[in-house]
């Protein structure tokens, strides 16, 4: 048996890991291989390409890779051709994961595609194209299975698998040991600036300037930046460098940082999802290229670009993207949770909701999934 899986970045990783452990367990005799970042790798899937070949977003960040990324996605086809898999499971990157999944959906490979593409908040039209592509959808948001239902296509709700590694109640000062940190000041500030390259280079140095604005206002804190892989490290250093600020550097290791964590200034992406598990209050900031947010800003649906928001349909935690994403803005935006109880207490509160409602059997959820189909594919071989 084969059993192709490819993650487009980390977050993916981190969704893949899970599942991945699972189908070893049940096929352990089972090829599993595909695109894998560290945790699917360790969990038992063998990676042809380097993950880091497709962490890229944004449209001009995009073009710039486009040949590499092409080449990739040409070589993956060209060896599921030569060995077909009995299921292609794509976690998430869906321009990328897509068209192969529909190009080997037609020589008869079972698909799924893990993380449904944001199709109720922009490009609806891309329904068409997840309905030839896929045989199953896995979805994270509990509305989007209704969705789906309402296009004649199947989705499953699966929660998040975080939902579920993570306690509903955590301690910071465990987090805080573990992590060797003796904090002078009250205040621990988790910073995430992104698991991308050109993430850091254009958000931490933003952050930073919010952060500096914020002591010289006579505010104490702390900070524990986690770097998300080793190559970033240089880059997160030379942003820090002269930085009058106390930061503990961590490597990876960005769940015990929001864990220890107070309050979290994080970038757009799955960092808010963890942040909201962790029921930290949070920050969110996002800059892109400005084609990327010419042509994002006509074709959005939703006001809201963080899971916390969407899950809420209203502002609950300040999102500064794009024009808003200014030093100022984000220091303003910080002070509300700094000193403000009330403030803080209600997000949490609300974070406890999410929590509830995202946690479900997800790694489980998806391999039963999976398992259907690979029992219907070997059926009519």
């Amino acid at each position: 048996m084969r059993i192709a899986i490819v993650a487009g970045e980390l977050s993916g990783d981190q969704l893949g890991e899970g599942v991945v452990r699972l189908l070893k367990a049940r096929y352990p005799h089972a090829i599993i291989e595909g695109i894998a970042g560290p945790k699917m790798i360790a969990a038992g899937c063998k990676s042809l390409y380097p993950i880091e070949t497709l962490s890229v977003m944004g449209i001009i960040e995009v073009l710039k890779h486009l040949p590499a990324i092409l080449k990739v996605r040409n070589g993956l086809l060209r060896h599921f051709r030569e060995n077909p898999p009995d299921v292609y499971i794509g976690i998430d990157a869906p321009d990328f994961n897509l068209p192969i999944e529909k190009k080997l959906k037609k020589q008869g490979v079972k698909t799924a595609h893990y993380v449904s593409p944001s199709v109720w908040a922009w490009r609806e039209g891309r329904m068409k194209k997840i309905k030839k592509a896929t045989d199953v959808v896995f979805a994270i948001l509990p509305f989007e299975e209704a969705f789906y239902q309402k296009h004649n296509h199947k989705a499953v709700f699966v929660g998040h698998p975080l939902a579920n590694k993570i306690q509903m109640k955590t301690s910071s000062s465990d987090a805080r040991n573990k992590l060797g940190l003796t904090l002078s000041k009250k205040t621990l500030i988790a910073v995430l600036p992104g698991s991308r390259k050109q993430e850091v280079e254009r958000i931490l140095p933003v952050f930073i300037e919010a952060l500096l604005l914020l002591k010289d206002k006579g505010y104490q804190f702390e900070l524990v930046i986690p770097v998300a892989k080793p190559s970033l490290k240089p880059l997160i250093s030379k942003a820090l460098l002269d930085v009058k600020l106390s930061v503990h550097l961590v490597e990876q290791n960005a769940h015990l940082a929001l864990q220890a964590s107070d309050i979290a200034l994080v970038a757009s992406g799955t960092a808010t999802l963890e942040a909201m598990l962790y029921k930290k209050p949070t920050v969110v900031g996002y800059e892109v290229s400005k084609l990327t947010a010419y042509v994002a800003k006509r074709l959005l649906k939703t006001k809201y670009a963080s899971l916390p928001n969407i899950l809420a349909q209203e502002a609950l935690i300040p999102e500064l993207i794009q024009d808003n994403f200014t030093k100022e803005n984000i220091a303003k935006a910080m002070m509300q949770y700094l000193g403000n109880e009330a403030a803080f207490d209600e997000v949490v509160e609300r974070f406890n909701q999410f929590h509830t409602e995202l946690s479900q059997d997800s790694d489980q959820k998806v391999v039963d999934e999976i398992g259907k189909l690979i029992a219907h594919r070997v059926r009519f071989l």
